[in-house]
């Protein structure tokens, strides 16, 4: 038997969608900025209008990851604190592995696409050779090096 499959049948486990992700993402960065999420600063920093995040915070209120009342803050439950630390790190691993990568073009697009569908063993193993990068300093000059002699 095969061990290839469509897309879709990867991705039918995740229990949100990645434009939920992304709300969650950003509510959680955003109380940790501020303390408080008002709709109007999510539709703000995701350049939307305030009625899409209207719509989508009550879907999310209604799978358990926020509390929403109508001309109140956003707050995230305990699930959906945990969930928009966990998006976070995932967000911030993909792009400082992209960085290590030499990626400088688009960097912030490339993490938003791969963070939906990478899975938790592939993220630790990234994590892993970010750590050890950060702990040998001089085997990652090597590979910058590397990288600006390959590209004279």
């Amino acid at each position: 038997m095969s061990e290839y499959f469509t897309f879709s049948e990867y991705m039918k486990n995740n229990k949100l969608t990645p434009s939920e992700e992304d709300y969650v993402e950003m509510i959680y960065r955003i109380y940790l900025k501020n303390g408080n999420v008002k709709v109007k600063d999510v539709a703000s920093e995701l350049n939307i209008k305030p009625a899409s995040v209207t719509k989508m915070v009550k879907k999310l209120d209604e799978k358990g990851v926020l509390e929403y009342k109508k001309y109140d803050y956003i707050k995230l439950t305990k699930m959906g604190y945990k969930l928009g630390d966990t998006l976070l790190k995932r967000h911030n691993t993909i792009y400082k592995f992209l960085e290590i990568l030499g990626l400088k073009e688009d960097i912030h697009e490339e993490t938003e696409k791969i963070e939906h569908t990478i899975n938790y063993d592939t993220l630790e193993k990234i994590n892993t050779l970010i750590d050890f990068f950060s702990n040998n300093e001089d085997v990652y000059s090597l590979l910058i090096n590397f990288r600006k002699n390959r590209e004279c």
